[in-house]
């Protein structure tokens, strides 16, 4: 929907300019179509902010608002390619916590057109410093990530806690930062991380991204990104463990040193 509305828009735009101002100053038109396009974007999701914040965290429509965003992100800004193997192994419904190695920004927008059920995020605490995106992103029970201060961190925990129980998945990157950019091998993940995942009694669901990392500095070139998702290592299997235990189950999964 998000991609219909921008090309529409640019379309629209560059064809009135070329009419009605003048048809020999095309190739400003298209630069000015472009950022008009993109503004009508923005338009769009300040209208339907009202409406997010009043459905339910994982209602289908705010989904469907999100999962647009980012296929419109991936497709016509960061020129990303996505190939997503084993979609089969998210189960359709229950508790659950994503768990992925952190090779690029664009990680979240990647997976985010293609999971089949609500998921959120986990930003940098000082994102919720914009006015406009602390609403948005707290309409989607976002759980913030503070590197510089783990305790406030903690202090959300319990609010994660209960809207993985609620069914909305999380999605977590326990390297704590990007790493590894041309290596898909986790080589560390952080115990207390999976803290979500025990205090929640949910499914582990382990992703690993692979391919071009560095989107920023190949744009506006095509970047492709590999997305596996293997299956859910379930709550019966990591209740017996530590936080440790459970990151090292996680870290040889990721790494193909074990077959769930």
């Amino acid at each position: 929907m998000t991609s219909i509305i921008f090309m529409l828009s640019y379309i629209a735009f560059f064809v009135l300019s070329t009419i009605y101002i003048s048809p020999y100053f095309f190739l400003l038109w298209l630069v000015t179509s472009y950022i008009l396009a993109f503004l009508v974007v923005i338009i769009f999701y300040l209208l339907n902010l009202p409406i997010v914040l009043k459905l339910k965290s994982t209602h289908p429509y705010k989904t469907y608002l999100m999962s647009s965003l980012a296929a419109f992100l991936n497709r016509l800004y960061l020129n990303l390619k996505v190939e997503v193997i084993g979609l089969e192994n998210v189960p359709k419904e229950g508790p659950i916590v994503v768990y992925a190695n952190h090779k690029s920004y664009t990680d979240a927008f990647a997976l985010l057109p293609y999971f089949p059920r609500a998921l959120t995020l986990t930003p940098k605490k000082s994102a919720l410093k914009i006015p406009f995106l602390r609403l948005w992103l707290k309409a989607y029970n976002v759980f913030p990530i503070n590197r510089e201060d783990p305790k406030e961190t903690l202090k959300e925990l319990d609010n994660a806690v209960t809207t993985v129980k609620g069914g909305h998945a999380i999605l977590l990157f326990p390297e704590g930062t990007i790493k590894n950019r041309m290596d898909g091998i986790v080589t560390e993940a952080k115990a207390g991380s999976f803290r979500l995942v025990k205090k929640a009694e949910a499914g582990l669901l382990p992703v690993k991204y692979e391919g071009n990392d560095l989107v920023r500095k190949r744009w506006p070139l095509r970047s492709i990104r590999k997305i596996t998702i293997f299956p859910l290592i379930p709550h019966e299997i990591l209740k017996d463990l530590n936080t440790r235990e459970i990151s090292q189950l996680f870290m040889d999964t990721i790494n193909k040193k074990v077959l769930l």
